[in-house]
């Protein structure tokens, strides 16, 4: 299982979630919408939304995508 979180820094919504990311047991690859613009694109063609923060779960045969910061918050918690 693979994470990563679709964000950019001066979203208070993506702090919520950046602030836990020490604190959970799984790896999760920080991808800034506003430093590459190759994530952003891939996150639009994928969901055909650009919001974040937005969590990329891909378990090796399908991908889910998970908006909303404390949704995200507390299924990171739980894995």
């Amino acid at each position: 299982m693979t994470y990563a979180l679709y964000y950019y820094d001066s979203c208070p919504f993506c702090q919520m979630v950046l602030r836990v990311l020490p604190s959970v047991k799984v790896d999760v690859e920080k991808r800034n919408v506003l430093q590459n613009r190759e994530f952003r694109a891939e996150q639009l063609e994928a969901t055909g939304k650009t919001q974040v923060p937005c969590l990329r779960i891909d378990d090796g045969s399908k991908v889910q995508w998970m908006y909303e910061s404390a949704d995200i918050v507390r299924f990171l918690k739980s894995v």
